[in-house]
């Protein structure tokens, strides 16, 4: 199971297409918590490293082999942590700046 940390629940019927387009039949974990996003804005992304990591915590526990953080802005602080998180953690929007810079 992929577990997707989500700001926004706009997001989710974006995932579920892609998923449905490339992979059905993946089970997918939407979270959803717009307060990180608001929160991280306010106070910038560290204020939101231990509920970022508590999102990722409870997904491991709910049999995620991986999680997909879909915000850049909290990207950073869900990969930072990966290393507690016992699975891959990715950040949507690496390929993308890959690419760019490619």
């Amino acid at each position: 199971m992929l577990a997707l940390l989500h700001t926004s629940a706009v997001h989710v019927p974006v995932f579920d297409a892609l998923r449905d387009a490339g992979h059905p039949g993946l089970e997918l974990r939407h979270h959803v918590d717009a307060e990180l996003l608001e929160r991280a804005r306010r106070e910038g992304p560290e204020s939101v490293a231990d509920a970022v990591a508590a999102v990722l915590r409870r997904a491991v526990a709910e049999g995620a082999r991986a999680v997909l953080c879909t915000c850049s802005t909290i990207g950073a602080v869900a990969e930072a942590a990966a290393a507690g998180a016992g699975v891959p953690v990715l950040r949507v929007d690496r390929p993308m700046a890959a690419a760019a810079v490619a």
